[in-house]
């Protein structure tokens, strides 16, 4: 009986691959191995890097958006600052425009209260001698001709204004004051005389009869005697003083210039 040569062909290949697999080299397992191992390597590295790149693009796009914003901001502040430039270069041409204007105005002002002070020095010799020296603390403080003006403008000013307005004072009443003056000749005798404001004077000396008119000049009061006068002078001051009980009118001859 014949038998079937199957069986035997096909344990001959199992064992043929059961030798064949079993005599396989280890180098080559190895190395499938470790190139599997490199490329699992390079696929985390990969996903690394990718992970880090991706944080990167992200902080640089804060920080490019944080410097848009920035750059905005400052063009805004540098058109502010310009706009503020062109406000105070304004302001300060109008300022320098203003004090231009306030030193005219100043030195208008001093040349003004000079012609005043030098008319009020012109002034002060026809002034009697009891307004004067009342006015002597301030007119020893004004400058003559060719002198340096001390003192501000303001000091200056109220100097002046004050001359003037005792000045006006004394020329708006008459004034009966107790003097000794040489009246005639070099001989000084005690006298009242009555001033008539700034123009005219009428003396009685306590020596009968010595009496006369003043009148102011360039040079100071003239006292000129006139002994016709002397007894209407007198009674006249007495008026005045209230040391009659009588009032009188009284006629006097005055001279104006």
């Amino acid at each position: 009986m014949l038998r079937s040569p199957l069986p035997t062909i096909v344990g001959s290949a199992v064992l043929f691959v059961g030798v064949a697999i079993g005599a396989a080299p280890d180098s080559g397992v190895d190395a499938f191995r470790a190139k599997l191992d490199k490329w699992v390597e390079t696929r985390r590295i990969l996903s690394e890097e990718r992970a880090a790149w991706r944080a990167d693009e992200e902080s640089l796009r804060a920080t490019r958006d944080l410097l848009r914003d920035q750059r905005k901001e400052l063009r805004s502040q540098a058109g502010e600052a310009e706009d503020l430039t062109s406000e105070a270069e304004e302001a300060r041409r109008e300022l320098l425009l203003e004090r231009a204007e306030l030193q005219r105005a100043s030195r208008t002002l001093e040349a003004e209260i000079r012609r005043l002070e030098l008319e009020v020095l012109a002034l002060e010799a026809r002034f009697p001698e009891p307004l004067r020296a009342r006015l002597e603390p301030l007119t020893s403080r004004i400058a003559g001709e060719g002198e340096e003006p001390a003192g501000a403008l303001g000091q200056r000013l109220v100097q002046v204004l004050g001359v003037l307005s005792q000045a006006e004072q004394w020329n708006a009443s008459a004034h009966l004051v107790g003097e000794t003056r040489a009246v005639s000749g070099d001989q000084k005798v005690a006298i009242r005389t009555l001033y008539w404001g700034l123009g005219h004077a009428v003396y009685a000396a306590a020596q009968e009869g010595e009496a006369g008119l003043a009148r102011p000049t360039r040079d100071g009061w003239v006292f000129t005697p006139d002994e016709g006068m002397a007894e209407e002078a007198g009674l006249l001051l007495d008026i005045y003083e209230g040391n009659v009980d009588a009032i009188e009118f009284i006629p006097f001859s005055v001279e104006i210039r």
